[in-house]
């Protein structure tokens, strides 16, 4: 899913960068294709490597080998550059408190930044989704080790979705951004990869289903006039578009193009902040520097791949009962 992943990636950079597609935010769209995707694939890596209560550690250790990197090399730049030269953004408004440095260490406490105020000094922004990922992988072991409560966990997630589309929530915080809110959709990714290896009829039946669906979902809100809400579109066509995508792609056999553009999606996604700040820090950019942003984004993310999370797969491979062979991109 290499290819799919960085056009994902770039659609979150682009979205940052200002950039709409007709009035529609991309980013918010492929945010929810890649809760798709994780859900997808850490079923195959749970199953596949941690599947006994006892490996669970393992995998925790496993996902902080491959998150934490990255992340820790881009955040660093990033407050060095803070530090360095004074620049406020609306993203680091403030000189860091303790316990701003605490949550963008920990990640996790970026996802309620509508509660802790963390959004007044993020290091990288979209790490609040990344805290969204985290509390996933937290509960994932429990929906597939028993299945009747993961099942419970989706229904439940799903009922605060639709809460949010009436307004009774908040669409923006439960429609979008928090784990409780969107965990059924990385339970519907689950639920694909378990259908692809098992019962291929569901399969298609899901990835057609989806997008019939969701225009049903939106055709009633829109009768009721709550289609504008934040994200309601973006979000249904995230899990409208995103399901039939993984189907395909989860039947794709990736060659090596597919594995670089994996290997270089995640880059992509931490670092393109940063270089909006250091390269273009104006709002209206051309079309020139937004095609420069996305070389240079590429470059630097290929680069800190190959030298920081490279050297990492070792350690992770010996966390895992026959992972030799498993490609870097799809884990």
């Amino acid at each position: 899913m290499g290819l799919l992943r960085l056009f994902l990636a770039y659609m979150v950079l682009l979205s940052h960068a200002g950039v709409r597609i007709a009035t529609y935010n991309g980013g918010v769209f492929a945010v929810i294709v890649f809760y798709l995707i994780s859900g997808y694939v850490m079923a195959g890596l749970l199953r596949r490597h941690y599947a006994r209560p006892d490996r669970v550690p393992m995998f925790y250790a496993d996902r902080m080998l491959r998150l934490f990197p990255q992340y820790l090399a881009y955040a660093g730049a990033t407050l060095a550059w803070f530090w360095w030269t004074g620049a406020t953004t609306d993203f680091l408004t403030r000189s860091p408190t303790a316990l701003d440095l605490l949550n963008n260490l920990t990640v996790i406490p970026l996802n309620f930044f509508m509660y802790n105020g963390a959004d007044a000094f993020t290091l990288i922004p979209p790490g609040w989704s990344l805290g969204a990922e985290l509390q996933f992988y937290l509960v994932v072991p429990i929906m597939l080790l028993w299945p009747r409560v993961g099942v419970a966990m989706a229904a439940v997630s799903l009922g605060l979705q639709v809460a949010a589309w009436h307004g009774v929530l908040n669409t923006d915080w439960y429609g979008y951004r928090l784990l409780a809110g969107v965990l059924w959709v990385f339970g519907l990714g689950m639920v694909m990869f378990h259908a692809h290896r098992h019962r291929p009829a569901l399969a298609t039946a899901l990835a057609w289903g989806a997008p019939v669906l969701a225009l049903l979902v939106y055709l009633y809100l829109r009768r009721l006039g709550l289609h504008t809400a934040p994200y309601h579109q973006e979000v249904l066509l995230g899990w409208g578009i995103g399901a039939p995508l993984l189907h395909w792609a989860g039947r794709f056999k990736g060659g090596r193009i597919d594995h670089v553009a994996g290997d270089v999606s995640y880059g992509v996604f931490l670092n393109h902040f940063l270089l909006l700040w250091l390269l273009f820090p104006a709002p209206d950019r051309t079309p020139v520097q937004l095609a420069l942003l996305a070389l240079c984004s590429f470059v630097l993310s290929w680069a800190t791949q190959r030298w920081l999370e490279r050297p990492v797969l070792a350690w992770r491979r010996r966390l895992r009962t026959g992972a030799a062979g498993v490609p870097q991109s799809v884990t």
